[in-house]
């Protein structure tokens, strides 16, 4: 029993024997005085070496690099998120220019048969689709309105910087060899570019190119809405860069009968120079005249 007068520390378990190692005989902790821990508060975090963060910033660079790179070859393929599609009309934020790549030369094709001279696709006779559109001169032109004519719709932007001197020759072709047929035929062109809608420079365009000099030729435009619908309706695929407002496009020419039906379906083309422009030799240009003259012809019955 412990005395009286003293102050039991010691710590005992449930059988009642003493319990070693009491909270008195433990070591305490060191105390710092207050100009110590002032003096440890004082001291400033270490500083990240000189030649470690140019080591990092250098890793960053050429991550960076490498990130363009990779935008660049994923562009090239048609992987660049940075191109957005609605329908058959795509705008692209893409800082390159975007047109249809250069064609081969095209004058080995001269000598092929017609139909693989031209891309000529047999198409099922379903109804066109209808359109409602405004010429060059300001007037309301429908497809519907044209029933009892054969037509030959094309697609070209109205300052002529894409394949239009080419069609536009070759259409100018076809009406002289069309002959006494001519006035049954009526050759209509859909704008393609979103970025010039009016009729006024479409008006330029037909005296440009000599188009203008044909009753039968009507450029037609709009507003993008109703544009875009006629593009998706024949297949048409519009491509505009945002940086360089350039247009690029497919390049597609059907055939109407007079009943208003889808007969063929040609497949233009020219060859594009390092600068952008395009042209065919002679004797191309008259063989896709030739060419439309003689399926125009077929839709009315006959050969011109």
């Amino acid at each position: 029993m412990p005395s009286s007068g003293s102050t039991d520390t010691t710590s005992w378990d449930e059988t009642g024997a003493p319990v070693s190692g009491s909270p008195e005989d433990e070591p305490s902790p060191p105390m710092l005085t207050d100009s110590e821990r002032a003096a440890a508060f004082a001291v400033a975090d270490p500083k990240v070496p000189r030649q470690f963060a140019l080591i990092a910033v250098a890793v960053l660079a050429v991550l960076g690099i490498g990130g363009v790179l990779l935008e660049h070859v994923l562009s090239s393929v048609g992987l660049n998120p940075g191109a957005t599609n609605t329908g058959q009309s795509t705008t692209t934020s893409a800082a390159g220019l975007v047109s249809p790549p250069a064609s081969s030369p095209s004058t080995p094709l001269v000598g092929a048969a017609l139909p693989q001279f031209m891309g000529m696709t047999p198409r099922s006779g379903a109804p066109a689709p209808d359109f409602s559109l405004v010429d060059q001169s300001g007037h309301e032109v429908s497809l519907a309105d044209e029933r009892g004519s054969a037509v030959v719709l094309t697609f070209f932007d109205a300052p002529c910087q894409d394949i239009c001197p080419v069609l536009s020759a070759e259409l100018l072709k076809a009406a002289a060899d069309l002959g006494t047929a001519a006035h049954r035929v009526v050759f209509l062109t859909v704008n393609t570019d979103p970025g010039v809608l009016s009729s006024a420079p479409a008006s330029t365009a037909a005296q440009r190119t000599g188009l203008g000099a044909l009753s039968s030729w009507h450029f037609l435009t709009s507003n993008l809405t109703t544009l875009n619908a006629v593009w998706q309706a024949y297949g048409v695929s519009v491509n505009v860069s945002r940086t360089s407002g350039l247009v690029a496009h497919n390049d597609v020419m059907d055939f109407i009968d007079p009943a208003g039906r889808l007969r063929f379906e040609a497949t233009p083309f020219a060859d594009e120079s390092p600068t952008g422009a395009y042209s065919l030799p002679a004797a191309s240009v008259a063989r896709w005249g030739q060419g439309i003259a003689t399926y125009a012809g077929q839709l009315l019955g006959g050969t011109p």
